[in-house]
């Protein structure tokens, strides 16, 4: 998922940027130079879309680069400033990773000498009995389709 970005110089002299996200109302952030800013900017973007998909939020379809520059310059235009020159507009790529559900607790029956085969074994690995019942599997099962 992408959105457009406004990236805007502070004119100080710093090199620093403020960035926001017409789509995305609330979702700021600032770096001490573009690149820093561009990486800043994808961090707070896949945080507020990760929080968004966390919470069940509909994401807005994400506007042009024309459309957001259009709406930037309306927002800046009505709380009553201009946007400086040299203030760009990016696309940034919000990096959302879905959390993995958490386990499910199983009872199984097996043999005696089977779990002290799989104790054995998960010891010498450095696994827990779980960790080598799920990498067992995980293996048995992808050799299997192949």
């Amino acid at each position: 998922m992408y959105y457009p970005a406004t990236l805007v110089p502070l004119n100080d002299g710093t090199g620093r940027y403020d960035v926001t996200f017409v789509d995305l109302p609330g979702c700021v952030s600032q770096g001490n130079s573009l690149e820093d800013t561009l990486r800043m900017a994808q961090e707070a973007l896949s945080l507020h879309v990760g929080s968004m998909i966390e919470d069940g939020d509909p994401l807005p379809e994400p506007s042009t680069l024309d459309e957001a520059r259009h709406l930037a310059e309306q927002e800046a235009g009505e709380d009553g400033y201009i946007l400086p020159e040299g203030t760009l507009y990016q696309f940034v790529v919000a990096d959302v990773k879905k959390k993995e559900a958490a386990p499910i607790r199983l009872s199984i029956s097996l043999k005696p000498v089977i779990v002290e085969r799989i104790d054995s074994v998960a010891s010498e690995l450095g696994l827990t009995r779980s960790g080598l019942i799920a990498v067992a599997t995980r293996e048995y099962c992808n050799r299997m389709q192949a």
